[in-house]
């Protein structure tokens, strides 16, 4: 049977391709991931849905990157994890090494590279938190349209028949690309690429993309420019 516990996967923005194909290559394992790109939605409190996912995870995945290494997020859902006792699987991206704290909080704990070979490392990966998880041993894997879900997610998305919000390259496109990218960083185009061409309405598109901002107030101020953008009413 199918189990339904999860790990959950801590990533830099910066790495969200290669965080896509980690949930996948994971949950054709059957191993289910908790990832923010897919599992965060338009309207909802992104820390306390962060906080609620680390809260009911198994472990997490960690991918260690000159993007992670920095981030105060990432610090953030490592010291969460810490104080829940979950056992962290660190999945390093580049040939590079801790510092400060992560230095710490990664000194007790083997790494796997995803260099040179990144499908036998996330078969290791997927080997590791099988021995590690109790819970994983002998899940079925996701059927193919679970799989599916997380290759829809990906950034670079296909295109839905109806016309995009917003088209690549116009003013518009450029000047909220340059309001989410206050927030989240050059990520920001392929983001807003993937809503504009998914999103149902203007508000909805504003919605997804309000998803990647941190807190309430800047989520609401970012929406309501988006909405003067696009000229439409609350």
């Amino acid at each position: 049977m199918t189990t339904n516990a999860h790990v959950f996967i801590c990533f830099s923005s910066k790495d969200v391709s290669i965080a896509l194909d980690v949930v996948a290559a994971l949950e054709r394992r059957g191993i289910r991931c908790w990832i923010s790109e897919r599992d965060v939605h338009g309207g909802q409190n992104y820390q306390e849905v962060i906080v609620r996912a680390l809260e009911s995870a198994k472990g997490i995945v960690f991918l260690f990157s000159e993007s992670s290494s920095p981030s105060g997020e990432v610090a953030k859902e490592l010291s969460i994890a810490a104080s829940l006792n979950l056992p962290v699987f660190p999945l390093r991206l580049s040939p590079i090494t801790p510092t400060g704290a992560l230095r710490y909080e990664l000194a007790t704990r083997q790494w796997i590279d995803f260099f040179p070979d990144g499908e036998r490392a996330l078969a290791r990966l997927a080997d590791t938190i099988e021995r590690a998880v109790p819970d994983f041993v002998g899940a079925e894997p996701q059927a193919p349209a679970a799989r599916a879900s997380v290759e829809d997610a990906r950034p670079l998305a296909r295109a839905a028949p109806r016309a995009p919000i917003v088209t690549a390259g116009s003013d518009d496109f450029e000047a909220i690309r340059l309001l989410l990218a206050r927030h989240i960083g050059p990520i920001a185009k392929v983001l807003v690429q993937k809503a504009a061409a998914e999103a149902s309405t203007p508000g909805d598109f504003g919605e997804r993309l309000a998803a990647h901002v941190k807190t309430p107030a800047e989520r609401a101020a970012f929406v309501q420019a988006v909405q003067a953008r696009l000229a439409v009413k609350s």
